[in-house]
């Protein structure tokens, strides 16, 4: 199928906006241990979690382009934060645990630190 305008349009010029304004450099770690330097977005909501969705729930969540080629188990390593009292905070490490939507130009993660 041929590449349509609005998919130049994204590739071009809307993903590296949404990157720039929203975007959290962070370092990947693919399945083969190669680091690559990308820039995720995060965002966070309350679901409903459950057979019949009784409970809601934290999910944090990750966004990334569909070319970074980012799959389900890769490591995404984000600076922690500087404070007083720890002027050299260790990465924050975010496992995908889950993929959750791929609309052919963001793959969304569910994640989960540590580990």
């Amino acid at each position: 199928m041929p590449e349509s305008l609005f998919d130049v349009i994204m590739r071009d010029s809307g993903i590296p906006a949404l990157q720039a304004v929203f975007g959290i450099p962070a370092t990947h770690t693919n399945s083969d241990g190669d680091e690559v330097p990308v820039t995720v977005l995060f965002s966070q909501q309350i679901v409903p979690v459950g057979e019949f969705g009784e409970r809601a729930e934290l999910q944090r969540t990750l966004e990334i382009p569909v070319a970074s080629g980012a799959l389900v188990g890769q490591t995404f390593a984000v600076a922690g934060t500087v404070t007083d009292d720890d002027p050299y905070p260790d990465d924050v490490v975010w496992t995908a645990t889950q993929l959750l939507n791929d609309d052919g130009y963001f793959r969304t993660f569910a994640v989960r630190s540590g580990l």
